[in-house]
């Protein structure tokens, strides 16, 4: 695995015009940096502690899911959704699959330290 700009790792797994899927690995000390793609994305829970995944339409109000629990191990992220994610434990394993395939032209970072403005979590 290689280090994802977002942060964590990822590899590589499957691409074609039509899908990309991806392994996601985030450790207790890692989050992802908020970020939003220009595709819809599929988060998938494999392995390890459940993973929070905070959501925000329109960079104020968030909401928070968690995948790997409670038999919910799949979350749908529309397109120019901000988010971010983080492992509730050790680590979360996962998959990310985008549709078309993502490139990462699609990837919008965050400017460093943004957070939806009624965001109360520490990440």
């Amino acid at each position: 695995m290689t280090p994802h700009p977002e942060g964590g790792h990822y590899v590589e797994v499957f691409k074609n015009k039509d899908v990309s899927h991806i392994y996601f690995l985030l450790e207790e000390h890692q989050h992802s940096h908020w970020h939003r793609l220009a595709k819809n994305e599929t988060i998938h829970f494999y392995s390890g502690s459940p993973l929070t995944i905070f959501t925000s339409i329109n960079g104020q109000e968030f909401e928070t899911n968690e995948i790997g629990s409670q038999n919910k191990f799949m979350f749908n992220v529309d397109k120019n959704t901000w988010f971010a994610m983080k492992p509730t434990g050790l680590f979360s394993l996962i998959g990310c699959t985008v549709a078309p395939a993502f490139e990462f032209e699609d990837l919008e970072l965050a400017p460093k330290n943004w957070k939806p403005s009624k965001f109360y979590y520490e990440l």
